[in-house]
């Protein structure tokens, strides 16, 4: 291999290299984006549920003071 061949070598070599790098940022930030898509699918799942488990836990909350009123009534009847 004479000088010429290797110069042309090492710029192919270069060139390709630079070539897959470019599409590798292009690509992370393509998942980047992705990801914050997926951070903000998750927040508003997360919100989701903590309204519903709070919905729940005042249901329960209620119920069961009804059934404390109930009870101490049932309790007082004379037998």
């Amino acid at each position: 291999m004479n000088e010429e061949t290797i110069d042309d070598l090492k710029q192919f070599i270069s060139t390709a290299i630079s070539q897959q790098t470019s599409d590798l940022q292009e690509d992370i930030g393509e998942i980047r984006q992705d990801i914050k898509i997926l951070d903000r699918k998750i927040d508003d799942l997360s919100d989701s549920v903590a309204g519903a488990m709070s919905d729940t836990n005042e249901d329960v909350d209620e119920q069961l003071k009804n059934h404390e009123h109930r009870i101490t009534k049932l309790e007082h009847k004379p037998a």
